[in-house]
């Protein structure tokens, strides 16, 4: 078998794998998936996820991940059975820091803080997780700090528009 021919059953055998998807489109859905099973998690993490931690996983998904209804929907049903087979967060953190450089990762910290302040209050579990999760993502502790105040800030200041 000469080099085009092995290259072109490879590119063949891929792409049964996929279908018509593009390796970008796959590692964008990835990492699509990865922030969505993180931020499932985050509002699961107190035992409680009520309609308003779902509501703000839609719109994150939809407004920083550019989604629409229904890919939504697919990305967070992928998400949750994948987060809900994950033994550890490690998977979807591998994922988030190889695909983006440090301003994105501070972006999903961002997301993951504004997640836990979905209900008002940022507990004591869900300030844990996105805290250990920072960690994961490479991003410094006193820059996690600084989004929480940030979210914190931004929520104090929408309620006072209100």
């Amino acid at each position: 078998m000469n080099r085009g021919t092995m290259i072109a059953s490879i590119e063949n055998f891929l792409n049964g794998l996929i279908g018509n998807q593009t390796v970008e489109q796959l590692d964008e859905r990835e990492l699509n998936v990865a922030c969505a099973a993180l931020l499932v998690h985050c509002a699961k993490v107190d035992g409680e996820q009520c309609r308003i931690e779902d509501k703000k996983i839609r719109e994150i998904l939809s407004n920083s991940f550019d989604l629409s209804g229904s890919d939504v929907d697919a990305v967070i049903e992928t998400a949750t059975a994948q987060q809900e087979n994950a033994v550890d967060l490690h998977r979807f953190t591998r994922v988030i820091h190889k695909s983006m450089d440090r301003e994105g990762r501070l972006r999903v910290v961002r997301l993951l803080w504004e997640m836990a302040n979905a209900d008002g209050t940022i507990g004591p579990e869900e300030r844990n997780l996105v805290s250990v999760m920072a960690q994961l993502l490479d991003v410094e502790g006193h820059d996690a700090v600084a989004l929480r105040q940030d979210v914190l800030a931004q929520s104090k200041l929408r309620k006072a528009n209100e």
